[in-house]
């Protein structure tokens, strides 16, 4: 039987294949080029979505330092209530034997991306003042967005003491 003889054509005039009818190799899957086409597009979509994605996490990672930043702002402010300073430390804030610029007790998430450089207090000044900067962790996916900086007046940077110096 030929080729002809396994199709039939239905009254739409739409052929299709017998049931049981042997059917042709080059029916069965798809072509190497096609096949090619879909990696590529696949490709290119993963090529542009990339960038945008780790943006995003940039962004979030950031956001995260900024509320810690608030947080301890917001603890430095209730030291200064009751003690009528402000704390040198951050276990003198409450959060436990973190050592220098260790976050780990604070916040893992945040201590991930950044590390605190410095939490500067100055008590001889009237009023007393302090300004917390937060540097990103070399290597991590902040290491290019630069630092954050909070200080009691309420003042907020990123990239701190440099010429991109900008509010957050």
């Amino acid at each position: 039987m030929g080729a002809a003889s396994m199709r039939s054509i239905n009254r739409n005039g739409i052929a299709s294949m017998k049931r049981g009818a042997a059917v042709p190799v080059s029916a069965l899957g798809f072509s190497l080029i096609e096949l090619m086409v879909v990696v590529a597009i696949i490709g290119l979509l993963a090529a542009l979505a990339y960038p945008s994605y780790l943006e995003q996490v940039r962004k979030g990672h950031r956001a995260k330092g900024q509320a810690l930043l608030m947080e301890l702002a917001q603890r430095q402010q209730n030291f200064l209530m009751i003690r009528r300073r402000y704390a040198s430390s951050l276990e003198e804030l409450g959060y436990g034997s973190a050592s220098g610029g260790d976050l780990g007790s604070v916040s893992q998430d945040v201590a991930q991306s950044y590390q605190l450089a410095s939490m500067g207090v100055a008590t001889d000044a009237l009023p007393p003042s302090f300004n917390m900067m937060l540097n990103p962790v070399a290597g991590s996916t902040q290491a290019a967005d630069g630092s954050l900086c909070l200080s009691n007046t309420g003042a907020r940077w990123r990239h701190c003491d440099t010429a991109e110096e900008t509010p957050w």
